[in-house]
């Protein structure tokens, strides 16, 4: 992309954004569709690159797998992004658990979600990372706020 590109999108997205709103409500919502829009583009766009570079990176001993789950985990977030926990599609992050006998020998990925109550669950354990399913990172509901 050149930066023109860049220019081009930011003018389109002040064109839908700048449209008259009725209210708050409206231009909130249309903002929200936006940026749903585009972290669904932006997961779809880095999912086989991401997934390459995970498969490229050493994930040998427990400490290369804590390494490699906290980029994936940091790299998601800073993009909006969160990964998909298999069967229920819930928001998910990437963990790294040791073995049986040792910390290197069997240590495993799992992924870490919370399910429909809040408690956490954990999936099959994997001595490689698994393939990533990239998805919107959901919006954070404020702890005090009567508003959620």
């Amino acid at each position: 992309m050149v930066e023109s590109d860049y220019e081009e999108l930011r003018a389109a997205l002040g064109r839908v954004l700048a449209s008259p709103a009725g209210s708050y409500e409206e231009l909130a919502g249309r903002a929200l569709r936006i940026r749903s829009m585009v972290a669904g583009e932006i997961g779809a766009a880095l999912t086989d690159s991401i997934n390459a570079e995970a498969a490229q990176r050493p994930q040998d001993s427990l400490a290369e797998k804590r390494d490699l789950a906290s980029w994936i985990n940091h790299e998601l977030r800073q993009l909006g992004l969160t990964l998909a926990f298999p069967g229920t599609g819930r928001p998910a992050i990437l963990t790294a658990t040791p073995g049986r006998r040792d910390a290197d020998e069997g240590s495993r990925f799992r992924l870490e979600a919370k399910d429909e109550h809040g408690r956490r669950v954990m999936s099959g354990s994997l001595g490689w990372v698994p393939k990533l399913e990239l998805i919107e990172s959901p919006l954070r509901p404020e702890g005090g706020a009567r508003h959620r």
